[in-house]
């Protein structure tokens, strides 16, 4: 029989866990292609070992997979726009393309250039490690 100690130490996947640690660096089923179809469609929300994610496709037929929430302002991305090649932010218009870089940021003016780049925030991380599974139907055998 496991203490409470031991049994808190296995269960907890969360970030900062040591199980959570562990699970991460293995491919983890995380929703079928089917959920995120088309490009530019609509983002699908994922909860994968503790953690609010949002998985998108963009218009070159990429999956992302995002933290949920926008760094600038903490909206939900489930929420956003997913249009040429990037999920927007719907409150201040943040861009984000699959890999969770910030390719576009309408709050700031277009004579800042990359300038914007200076003021940091942390980035929607990315989980290289999650499978997106296609569904596969399997074809009746007669049994003779």
């Amino acid at each position: 029989m496991l203490s409470k100690e031991e049994n808190e130490l296995l269960t907890r996947v969360h970030p900062g866990t040591p199980m959570g640690g562990l699970f991460r660096r293995y491919w983890i089923p995380a929703l079928l292609s089917e959920e995120i179809p088309d490009p530019d469609g609509p983002p699908a929300r994922v909860r994968l070992l503790g953690e609010d994610l949002v998985a998108f496709r963009d218009t070159q037929g990429k999956i992302g997979l995002l933290a949920e929430h926008c760094s600038h302002r903490g909206t939900s991305l489930f929420y956003g726009r997913n249009e040429e090649c990037g999920l927007r932010c719907i409150y201040h218009g943040w861009k984000y393309d699959v890999e969770g870089n910030e390719k576009q940021c309408r709050c700031f003016p277009p004579t800042l250039g990359s300038a914007y780049r200076r003021i940091r925030f942390t980035s929607p991380r990315v989980f290289w490690s999650v499978t997106i599974f296609k569904p596969w139907t399997a074809t009746a055998i007669p049994l003779t």
